[in-house]
């Protein structure tokens, strides 16, 4: 394929699998020779970003890089949308702005979607492919201030939700090229909830499994339970919040433990912290769960671990649930929508659970734990979810719009 330019939008790069998607992509494009931009609302950078990407940010509402958090070697340049863009169509932009008056974007909205309209003329991107919710609606809205701009493809890693959004993303949908959806679930949940038909939908799933990873699961995992030798270790991982329902592991732990000893390690952090620690303390497992926060490198706890368990009330592509798999880690999940049972093609991989369900979350555990399968064949199915698969697919899709 030609060479491109690419550029991904999204609200920052923290330690999401949405960020964890985004800068896997952009290392596997630019081996592939292309150019890549990273455009953020926000200069949050925790992460280290691959040689050679551009990092910009938007600004917030007063045009600012937003709360600076950044990793020293990857400061974004910061980018001004100009006083008046050359291609810029102003009356398009005031039809922009005349919504149905429950979906209205916030000003804030606004002046990010002014920033990204500078960006996009000054950069001149062939293409455009936007991350989370957020940087959607302002990437979209910023296409009516040209008569002409790069073809855009949100890239949907959850399902669509909530009234306002559906309100707006159903406004905007149609400034789209196209959309990638990380799983056919999530493709189903954009037909019926925004209307956006089968043809105008890819789904590609997320290229998780690189070469780093491996060469991370034979380091040192950074917590003592994973090298001590003492009972099995069962590992989740995620932000604490509600949408995960580590409570449900929590209280299906306790009935786990009073079968067998084990021990039972949540990688994350969230506003639920206090809340989660206050329910181990009240169920009596303060001695065998443990809360280390986010870690450097999760994989090589998963790879080490006897069990890993996804708890979630809903999911789009769950990374770590990938990461999980490709580490050899049997793995226990809700089947919640959507893509665990992709993932673990409904139930070959390892057991799918109702969501909500402590009683036969702990029985699925147990059994995994009792009978665990074979480490090799969760490797190869990890695989199916490759960085390389995945840029084939992008590259493929890119070509045809540019």
């Amino acid at each position: 394929m030609i060479p491109v330019h690419v550029a991904f939008t999204i609200p920052g790069l923290g330690g999401g699998g949405a960020e964890t998607v985004v800068l896997n992509l952009a290392e596997e494009l630019i081996c592939r020779g292309h150019r890549v931009d990273i455009v953020l609302l926000q200069a949050i950078v925790q992460r280290h970003v691959p040689h050679g990407t551009r990092l910009f940010v938007a600004g917030d509402a007063r045009g600012t890089g937003g709360s600076a958090k950044v990793v020293p070697e990857t400061r974004p340049e910061a980018i001004q949308a100009p006083t008046n863009p050359i291609s810029a169509d102003w009356m398009r932009a005031a039809r922009a702005l005349n919504w149905d008056p429950l979906g209205l974007p916030s000003m804030r909205l606004v002046r990010q979607a002014r920033a990204l309209a500078g960006y996009m003329e000054h950069e001149k991107p062939d293409c455009v492919l936007p991350n989370i919710r957020r940087a959607q609606l302002a990437t979209l809205l910023a296409c009516r201030l040209f008569k002409r701009h790069p073809p855009v493809v949100p890239i949907v890693h959850n399902l669509v939700r909530g009234k306002r959004h559906l309100r707006r993303l159903r406004h905007l949908a149609e400034n789209a090229a196209r959309f990638i959806c990380v799983s056919h679930g999530i493709a189903a949940n954009l037909d019926a909830a925004v209307g956006v038909p089968h043809d105008r939908v890819t789904t590609i799933y997320n290229p998780v499994v690189t070469p780093e990873l491996h060469a991370k699961t034979s380091e040192p995992p950074a917590h003592p339970w994973l090298a001590d030798g003492g009972p099995p270790v069962v590992v989740a991982a995620g932000h604490l919040e509600e949408r995960k329902d580590f409570a449900t592991l929590i209280r299906a732990f306790g009935r786990l433990n009073a079968r067998r000893a084990c021990r039972l390690v949540i990688l994350g952090e969230g506003k639920q912290r206090q809340q989660l620690e206050t329910l181990v303390t009240d169920l009596g497992l303060a001695g065998g769960v443990s809360l280390p926060g986010w870690v450097e490198n999760p994989l090589a706890l998963f790879a080490r671990a006897s069990l890993f368990v996804l708890s979630s009330v809903h999911e789009g592509l769950p990374t770590v649930l990938i990461e999980a798999l490709a580490c050899g880690c049997p793995c226990v999940s809700t089947d919640c929508p959507a893509g665990p049972a992709e993932i673990l093609q409904h139930g070959s991989f390892g057991p799918l659970v109702p969501v909500d369900d402590e009683a036969a979350l702990a029985e699925a555990m147990d059994q995994v734990l009792q009978r665990p399968p074979d480490r090799n064949r969760l490797r190869q199915r990890g695989a199916d979810f490759s960085a390389q698969k995945a840029g084939d697919a992008y590259e493929q899709l890119i070509g045809s719009l540019v």
